[in-house]
């Protein structure tokens, strides 16, 4: 317990509602559609919530994996000594990177032990929900799987050539909702001949391996979930701005790291910023626009509240890029929760204070969709 306490540690699991909340709204939203609805009877409803459940916990895993997969390519790449120096030199630099590997608090070898448990128990869950779900999951899942992988690994090391926000928003936005709702509905792609799913039960073990299931369920495609994948792409967005956060205010230390970060590449201020509010404010866009067109109950517009929010972490980052210091002594508390933030370094805080106001406009901008989704259950 002590291991899988210091291995949740420094997975820095205090990041994890930024994959659970959409996950979760994943499974709320499916409620009614699909195999998940009462005309395909109660047993299917109680396989797809446990097939729910089982997306849930392994997206957790696979981020809290994929966090100290990072962290294990930028020990060996030793990307902290740039931090340390230009810290030395009087600049900001965030450096709480894999302080336990420095300290002594895990091994390397530990490090790739709790790497290797966390992306083994995901893959067992998802070979799980493969068994009913057949192979759209799997696709889905290996297109994450590639991006999350290469993000900091070589050859590619896409974190590293401006790709890291784009990699992340989407892995843990469109594919992650579409994924989640894959498994837990069946029903990201719609059938000609209504609700089907290729499972053991009822086509045999051999059906679920055939290539014939697989081109057959192509075949059968008449349409696809859009809303899913437009709910998916704004929470990608809000997810691709928490890391952007991280990109603007320290590229300059991955530009002498010669890690080259999306901010790093648009190098100019006005750029940068212009980019951040596309990520901050189009997801708002995306939610009126299937409300507009229909996709949608209005009552989901209510994400709009998580506005003010979002304008206050545009406009501290405009006041970074001036220069101008904004207090951190004590955030504001209608920012939400900043976790532990007494015990945080105060050379840390002008970054963290930024990432946790944007991780938390993406829980909000969640749990606002989850508690129409609730309300719309009990009164129809």
């Amino acid at each position: 317990m002590k291991l899988i306490k210091k291995w949740l540690f420094i997975s820095r699991s205090f990041a994890a509602p930024q994959n659970l909340m959409p996950s979760i709204l994943t499974v709320i939203l499916g409620i009614g559609v699909g195999s998940f609805s009462a005309d395909a009877g109660w047993e299917w409803c109680l396989i797809s919530l446990v097939l729910g459940i089982l997306a849930v916990i392994a997206v957790c895993l696979v981020h809290l994996g994929g966090n100290m997969l990072d962290d294990y390519f930028d020990y060996q790449y030793d990307i902290l000594d740039y931090r340390k120096d230009l810290r030395k030199e009087g600049e900001q630099a965030f450096t709480d990177k894999y302080p336990y590997l420095l300290d002594g608090t895990l091994t390397l070898a530990g490090l790739r032990r709790g790497i290797m448990v966390f992306l083994g128990i995901a893959l067992l869950f998802g070979c799980i929900i493969f068994w009913f779900r057949g192979w759209s999951v799997v696709m889905i899942a290996a297109l994450a799987a590639f991006l999350c992988f290469f993000y900091s690994a070589p050859p590619f090391k896409l974190g590293f050539h401006g790709l890291g926000e784009l990699v992340i928003g989407l892995c843990f936005g469109p594919c992650l909702m579409c994924g989640v709702w894959e498994s837990t509905t069946g029903a990201l792609f719609t059938y000609e001949e209504g609700f089907h799913a290729v499972t053991p039960f009822t086509d045999g073990l051999a059906a679920t391996f055939s290539w014939s299931a697989i081109t057959e369920s192509f075949a059968h495609v008449n349409g696809f979930c859009w809303y899913i994948f437009a709910l998916g792409l704004a929470i990608g967005l809000f997810v691709t701005n928490i890391l952007y956060t991280h990109s603007f205010l320290e590229r300059h230390v991955d530009d002498v790291s010669h890690k080259k970060t999306l901010a790093v590449l648009l190098h100019y201020d006005w750029l940068g910023l212009a980019a951040y509010a596309f990520f901050a404010f189009t997801p708002f866009i995306l939610v009126l626009v299937c409300v507009g067109l229909g996709y949608i109950h209005w009552a989901y517009a209510f994400v709009c509240l998580m506005l003010p929010q979002t304008i206050w972490v545009m406009w501290a980052m405009v006041m970074y890029s001036k220069g101008v210091e904004v207090p951190t002594d004590s955030p504001h508390k209608w920012l939400g929760p900043m976790d532990n933030w007494d015990k945080i370094e105060p050379a840390n805080r002008y970054y963290l204070m930024r990432w946790y106001a944007m991780r938390n406009v993406n829980t909000g901008f969640c749990l606002i969709l989850i508690v129409v989704k609730l309300v719309l259950l009990l009164f129809n």
